[in-house]
């Protein structure tokens, strides 16, 4: 039986592929299920994920719909899952939205935060220290300490919000961090990040933490006005 993730993976880009405008039906479950080689139940449960996504929507009697305007965030990571780029708007609005929450979260991390969470920090910290001298990759422990500082808020709904934008760009990621330079500068801010919201310093967090996410988008912002793509996931 055909596994239903592939037949996503594969109807999403033909979807978005053909274009359609807002009110323009797509095609049908069987239509789909012979381009595709599935069955029609196979296309219905593939649809289902899609709808969940609200990237489609159904409607009785009538057929299929793209709805990727009101598409979840969730919508995201799945078309960085699929190689699927996003417009530079998007791009820019991602980078934004990512900031706004992290500045937001760092405040509160300073407020909040207990043993056990500096304790998770200073071990990611220790880990790319190794990882430094062992020329190993950084790109998931930078999303741990990211992440490690959201979860310091003692918040689990703004750590799945934040989680989200990391695990769309780990591709993103590994390319940034293959010079070694920037994985020691990197390093070096996240230690002085960490210092800031051990000391419950507000101001100082929070200037260290923009300013790091403002080098890190500055330098996508570079390569995309210098013509480059963004590197496939």
């Amino acid at each position: 039986m055909r596994e239903q993730h592939a037949l996503v993976a594969e109807l999403v880009p033909f979807l978005l592929s053909r274009g359609y405008a807002p009110n323009e039906r797509g095609p049908s479950e069987r239509e789909l299920a012979e381009r595709f080689h599935a069955s029609r139940a196979q296309v219905r449960e593939a649809l289902s994920v899609l709808e969940a996504l609200r990237l489609i929507e159904r409607r009785p009697k009538s057929g299929i719909y793209l709805t990727t305007e009101s598409a979840s965030i969730e919508t995201l990571t799945l078309f960085a899952q699929l190689g699927i780029p996003l417009s530079e708007d998007e791009i820019h609005q991602v980078a934004e939205v990512r900031r706004i929450q992290e500045l937001a979260a760092v405040r509160l991390a300073c407020q909040r935060h207990g043993d056990q969470d500096l304790e998770e920090l200073g071990r990611c910290l220790d880990e790319w220290d190794r990882a430094i001298a062992d020329n190993g990759p950084v790109g998931d422990l930078d999303r741990a300490f990211h992440c490690g500082i959201v979860k310091a808020t003692q918040n689990m709904v703004f750590l799945r919000l934040v989680d989200i934008f990391y695990l769309m760009t780990s591709r993103r990621r590994e390319y940034y961090f293959r010079d070694p330079a920037r994985r020691v500068q990197s390093h070096l801010e996240h230690q002085r990040i960490f210092r800031a919201v051990r000391d419950r310093d507000e101001g100082r967090a929070v200037r260290l933490l923009d300013a790091h996410l403002a080098s890190a988008d500055s330098y996508w912002q570079d390569l995309l006005r210098a013509g480059h793509t963004e590197p496939s996931p």
